[in-house]
């Protein structure tokens, strides 16, 4: 195909990871980037090697008609510029999770997207991780027997959430739940990406088959933000056994025979392109955006689509209503705010702590 002309908005440490994965597809060429800090998009484009730079992403939209943009930001931006860019004629856009600010701007995003013709996909990259697709294809074949439940655990819910929902949807076959519970605790004043988030959570969720999973969170980082490789993992258990992963393992354990390990091999790329990034994050990153140059090639579906991000985004708001409303949460979810956000300015939570754990 033609070669596409691809764009970054956002020159952080994910707007790196993005800029580099498209200057190693085929078929991609990274032509601009902007950032609101002129300096730090200048010295991404220099190091990448992307010839022009802006500050305000209206102007790179008008002046370069990209076919391809990541959009790099913080989530509570993603919705305008998500717009922005399918109002500029943009044929795919590739979006940095967490997905939205609330649930009702992600359900906005995919469907102006949708509306458009345009591709959107999340970079829930780790459905490409090769310890995760090993897990899926064992469970796939029966190897611990018919799924009971799973168990994930994470630092918070709102970011690192949304891999753990992901990973968890990804390994039912992206079957809808039925319901959700949760409990969150907002002792402390935290926030993500600007974004105020819990101190520690609970959720249950259920599918119409039986299946049951639990995702706790609050783990504190003990390690560089970028690399919680012992804070997030999950466990899948079944009849016949389980299956535990974590960001450097899978094992099988098979109820009375022999189990099955695979490590983690690394980033085997000379590059490595790990300037403060974690190069399995990278990696994941390079096969989202091929995978949606790919999709825009032969119209096939791509990996990350925004119905499975919803889907997960889903689950995390639906926690914060649960909370917020203490009932059990019927799928769909029919509240459309982001009730951790509403709930503070209502009065049910009031964190006292001090600040901490912010980036």
């Amino acid at each position: 195909m033609t070669s596409l002309a691809a764009a970054v908005i956002g020159a952080g440490s994910q707007g790196r990871v993005h800029a580099y994965g498209y200057r190693a597809t085929p078929g991609v060429s990274p032509v601009a980037l902007a950032d609101v800090d002129r300096r730090a998009g200048g010295e991404l484009a220099e190091e990448v090697g992307i010839p022009r730079v802006y500050q305000d992403y209206h102007e790179l939209l008008e002046a370069n008609k990209p076919d391809v943009v990541s959009v790099c930001t913080p989530p509570a931006t993603h919705r305008e510029i998500v717009e922005a860019a399918v109002a500029a004629g943009v044929r795919a856009i590739h979006c940095e999770k967490p997905v939205a600010l609330s649930y009702g701007d992600a359900l906005a995003m995919a469907a102006t997207a949708t509306g458009a013709g345009v591709r959107l996909t999340f970079n829930l990259q780790r459905r490409f991780d090769p310890l995760q697709l090993f897990a899926r294809e064992q469970i796939a074949a029966g190897a611990i027997g018919d799924v009971v439940t799973i168990e994930g655990y994470c630092p918070n819910l709102f970011d690192w959430g949304s891999h753990i929902l992901d990973l968890i949807l990804f390994h039912r076959g992206d079957a809808a739940p039925s319901w959700v519970t949760g409990q969150v605790d907002v002792t402390l004043d935290r926030h993500v990406y600007g974004v105020f988030v819990e101190t520690a959570s609970l959720t249950q969720i259920a599918w119409p088959d039986g299946v049951t999973a639990v995702v706790s969170t609050g783990r504190e980082p003990h390690t560089p933000v970028l690399h919680l490789e012992n804070n997030l993992g999950l466990v899948v258990q079944g009849t016949e056994g389980r299956v535990d992963i974590s960001g450097e393992r899978c094992a099988v354990h098979r109820f009375g025979a022999p189990g099955l390990v695979k490590e983690s091999e690394g980033d085997r790329d000379p590059a490595r392109w790990d300037r403060g990034v974690d190069p399995k994050i990278v990696s994941g990153t390079r096969e989202a955006i091929r995978d949606l140059v790919t999709s825009l090639e032969t119209g096939a579906p791509p990996v990350l689509s925004a119905e499975n991000a919803l889907r997960g985004a889903e689950l995390i708001f639906a926690t914060y209503e649960s909370s917020r409303s203490r009932r059990r949460v019927t799928l769909p979810l029919d509240r459309f705010d982001n009730a951790l956000l509403s709930g503070r300015d209502a009065g049910y939570w009031s964190p006292t702590g001090e600040l901490h754990s912010t980036y």
